[in-house]
């Protein structure tokens, strides 16, 4: 019989997993009244060391937005303007493999970034302590909660403006709610009843604003004797304020197609007050003199001037020079058939600008394109602008070639393909106060009618209110204004946006992008798309 051993051989190895602890670092924890900074910290000290004596292996972290290793808890500031919890567990599980013996977390929990906690609720994968942070009595709070203002309005309208006022805790207050401009002048103030429990007050004020442009206010709110986070009691609100009224002059050297769709186009606007100038047997109707002793925000060559007035105009031309530069007007240009380029050369000049006569082989019609100029300063998120190629354009007749100037890359908004010779379609600039534009062709109103009924209707009309918006400097390059409805949110509220056109119409966007940044950076981008049945 032979023997047959089986030898078992067992072995135990220990292995030390280390612990991590996460501490909080954001400025939701400076507050309450308990505990202070320096408590906080030295507390976490004492159970630090206590870990050590026990030789007890731990890797230390402080988080807010961002997670960070620490070395020394005394280095610690808690001025984190959030708190990410998500950061604690994608490091939870980052380490896992790494058999981490658990995880203790101090924080007060006032979590406002990142993923929603019960995302977490299932972790099972690493035991996890939790150490709270702060008072048991509910913290005193009021802010104001949103602003509802009008993102645009015109000189001299009332406008309404509601806040809603938000308190939290037990308590029943009187506040005062302020309204400031932004030279701090005090323009309102109302005294309402609080009740806390996230309960909602509705404050309106009215205002009439005077001063063109960006206007900006502030709105406060009093604080609460046992209030400590103080910051949301007060928001910044901004509106954009144009004119009542625009001015502007429409001189027509020799009626044309371009006649029309101009006058048409600036008379939808309700804000435009259009003066137009027809030359007739040898006179403008109505005279010039209205012209002359008035002010006007735009002024426009419609097709002159021509043959039967330009030795008129070459006489006028440092009288009209002087009424640009003192009025800060701006000048249009959009010839027609009947210019010719001795009487327009001498106007051209004022905006450093000249023309050159087109050899009779090379004119006709010619194909044309937008610049990258166009998309960088009309930057409006239109996807109908960005995601078409204008191949079925209608094309141009130039009218005349423009001479190559030093600024020509940066003004030329719209060129010619397929010339002998390079030719701006659409030169936009500035100089000094003065703005200028220049549509190099004789056909413009071709484009409103060969295009009606097609997938690029809306072309020329869009167009055209760029460069009026442009022209009489109403907000930049912009054709809509937009704001937010409150400068800061929490973790999962909606965001409110609102805007209209700055022609103060009722243009309405039926799509658009909203993007997100933070600092600088692009985080995200998402498709807006009008719901007329909302």
């Amino acid at each position: 019989m032979f023997l047959n051993p089986i030898i078992k051989i067992k072995k135990e190895k220990t292995k030390i997993l280390p612990w991590h602890i996460y501490i909080d670092k954001s400025l939701s924890l400076n507050y309450y009244k308990q505990p202070s900074y320096t408590s906080y910290v030295k507390s976490i000290s004492n159970f630090i060391d206590r870990l050590k004596k026990k030789k007890i292996d731990f890797e230390m972290y402080s988080f807010g937005s961002q997670l960070n290793t620490l070395d020394d808890i005394t280095q610690i500031k808690t001025d984190a303007n959030s708190t990410n919890i998500g950061l604690v567990f994608d490091n939870l599980n980052a380490g896992y493999e790494k058999n981490i013996a658990g995880a203790v977390i101090f924080t007060d929990g006032q979590v406002n970034q990142g993923p929603l906690l019960n995302k977490f609720s299932s972790y099972d994968e690493s035991p996890i302590h939790i150490i709270g942070i702060g008072d048991t009595i509910p913290m005193l709070d009021v802010s104001i909660h949103s602003v509802d203002i009008p993102p645009i309005t015109v000189k001299g309208k009332e406008v309404n403006i509601e806040a809603t006022i938000t308190s939290v805790g037990n308590l029943k207050e009187r506040v005062n709610v302020t309204l400031f401009d932004d030279n701090n002048k005090l323009i309102g103030s109302k005294i309402i009843k609080i009740t806390g429990k996230e309960s909602q007050e509705n404050v309106r004020f009215q205002i009439k604003p005077n001063r063109i442009g960006e206007n900006s206010y502030l709105i406060k709110c009093s604080a609460l004797s046992d209030e400590i986070n103080i910051q949301n009691n007060q928001q910044k609100i901004v509106m954009h304020v144009m004119k009542d009224q625009y001015n502007i002059a429409l001189i027509t050297g020799a009626p044309n197609y371009n006649t029309r769709l101009l006058k048409e186009h600036l008379s939808r606007t309700k804000n435009n007050r259009i003066d137009h100038f027809v030359y007739k047997k040898d006179q403008f109707t109505p005279p010039m003199k209205v012209f002359w002793e008035k002010k006007y925000e735009v002024i426009i060559f419609d097709n002159n001037p021509v043959r039967n007035n330009y030795e008129k105009w070459n006489s006028l031309l440092r009288i009209f020079t002087k009424k640009l530069i003192s009025h800060n007007s701006s000048l249009l240009i959009i010839p027609g058939p009947e210019i010719t380029i001795n009487s327009i050369n001498k106007y051209l000049r004022i905006i450093d600008t000249e023309s050159e006569e087109i050899m009779s082989k090379n004119k006709g019609e010619y194909k044309w394109r937008f610049t990258s100029q166009w998309s960088n300063n009309f930057s409006f998120n239109d996807s109908k602008f960005v995601n078409n190629d204008f191949e079925s354009l209608p094309p141009q007749i130039p009218a005349f070639q423009l001479v190559k100037s030093d600024n020509e890359a940066r003004n030329n908004f719209a060129e010619y393909k397929q010339m002998n010779k390079p030719n701006p379609l659409l030169i936009l600039g500035e100089k000094k106060s003065i703005r200028y534009g220049i549509w190099n062709s004789v056909n413009l109103a071709s484009l409103k009618y060969k295009l009606l009924d097609t997938k690029n209707s809306f072309v020329i009309d869009n167009t055209l209110n760029r460069i009026f918006s442009w022209l009489m400097k109403k907000s930049g390059s912009q054709e809509y204004v937009f704001r937010s409805d409150k400068n800061y949110y929490q973790q999962g509220q909606e965001v409110l946006l609102s805007g209209r056109s700055l022609n103060y119409n009722e243009d309405v966007i039926h799509e658009g992008t909203v993007e997100l940044f933070y600092k600088d950076k692009l985080i995200g981008s998402k498709p807006l798309f009008l719901d007329i049945n909302k």
